[in-house]
């Protein structure tokens, strides 16, 4: 998987000059979480490119539902796609994240 991961995190680096694209790649498959928080641009190319296994793969159902923000859900395109991750959002919230560790 992480060789998959890695070219589709490098595909959806496409604009980003390919001597720097490679480095940041690595940045967010090391730190996605920290990439995600400092880079609002980032963290919506991949919930734009990635699909929802890779994703809670990547940063983790917990710290996802952190990640999805109303702002950032409102960069989303299309609206079918901020519908789904306000639904995700919704659902990760209630099932997942109990903080007794009962929820899961």
């Amino acid at each position: 998987m992480h060789a998959g991961l890695d070219r589709k995190i490098k595909a959806m680096l496409w604009n980003i000059p390919e001597s720097k694209r490679s480095a940041l790649a690595e940045k967010i498959l090391t730190d996605p979480v920290h990439m995600f928080q400092m880079d609002e641009e980032l963290l919506i190319k991949a919930l734009n490119s990635l699909n929802w296994y890779e994703l809670t793969k990547l940063v983790g159902k917990q710290y996802l539902v952190r990640l999805l923000t109303d702002s950032t859900i409102q960069k989303i395109y299309p609206p079918q796609r901020r519908t789904y991750y306000i639904n995700a959002r919704r659902l990760l919230s209630k099932y997942s994240l109990s903080s007794s560790g009962q929820g899961t």
